[in-house]
Order: structure tokens, then C-alpha cells, then sequence
């Protein structure tokens, strides 16, 4: 598999956050990771199984006060931005791009682009590594059942 091949099961979930930073992800960050939002998953699968059984061990509060900084960090970037779009662009751009794991002369996005939307390439960087931190535990949460969605998304 090719190294580009293999980034999209990092991109997919901080894509994911990032919907859900503007409540558009339809519920699928609740549904796979519950204490980011300060919550237990449920105990029973819709089998009646166990759901214990492979899940990671998260610290529930520490998720959910990593969520909630980097939902406010969030807002307030996106307040400072000319327009939410652009904002909302950039961001998803940094999460494609990983331009902060390139080197400067590598970069796709411009210091002047942040500069004309009245954002920070620290601010949108501060933002992005809230966000792989939380997308990289959502992952381990539930692997089984977050791979299985993956097959689903990935196959449709």
C-alpha cells in the first residue's frame, strides 16, 4: 500500500471532527467516541453482546476537556476569520495537507493566505493538533467496530 493510501485512516476521522466542530457529522463522532463528549459508551451492542471487549481505556474527563479546548480554540479562530468558509477551508486544508509535518518549502498553504483570512498558521496548527490527538483516540476506542465503519465508508 502506497504511504498516501494509508493517510486516509488518519484523515477520515479529524475530518470527522472537524463536521463535528460545526455539529455536521451526523452524529458519527457521538455514536464512536462518547467520552469526547463526556460520556460512557453503552455497555450492550445492538447484539447484546459486550461491548468492554476491545475497547481502548480512555481517561473520560481528559478526552472531554481536550474536546471542549479545542472546540473553543475553534471559535475563537473562527471569529477572528473573514468568513467562515474560508476559515472552515483552511482548516481542512491543514488536516489534507499535514503541512505542519512538511518543512517550510514544502507547505501548500501561505502564510499570506492565513494572513488575508485573519488567521495565524499557529492558531490553524494549535486547531489541527487538537484535532489528530482526538481522531488518533477515537480510533483506538472501539477499533473493531471503527474499522468495520471504515469498510463500510471506504467501500460504498
Amino acid at each position: 500500500m502506497e504511504d498516501r493510501d494509508t493517510e486516509i485512516f488518519v484523515t477520515i476521522p479529524a475530518l470527522l471532527i472537524l463536521k463535528c466542530l460545526d455539529d455536521d457529522d451526523k452524529g458519527i463522532c457521538r455514536s464512536f467516541f462518547p467520552p469526547m463528549f463526556g460520556e460512557d459508551a453503552s455497555s450492550k451492542s445492538s447484539n447484546g453482546d459486550d461491548q468492554d471487549e476491545g475497547q481502548h481505556t480512555v481517561d473520560k474527563v481528559a478526552i472531554h476537556n481536550k474536546y471542549l479546548e479545542l472546540r473553543k480554540d475553534y471559535t475563537k479562530c473562527r471569529t477572528k476569520a473573514k468568513n467562515e468558509y474560508d476559515f472552515f477551508n483552511l482548516i481542512e486544508r491543514c488536516i489534507l495537507g499535514m503541512d505542519e509535518d512538511e518543512g517550510v518549502s514544502k507547505r501548500t498553504i501561505t502564510d499570506a493566505e492565513f494572513t488575508l483570512n485573519g488567521l495565524e498558521r499557529k492558531d490553524m496548527h494549535l486547531i489541527t493538533q487538537h484535532i489528530r490527538v482526538l481522531s488518533m483516540q477515537m480510533q483506538r476506542y472501539k477499533p473493531q467496530e471503527w474499522n468495520e465503519f471504515l469498510v463500510v465508508v471506504l467501500d460504498s
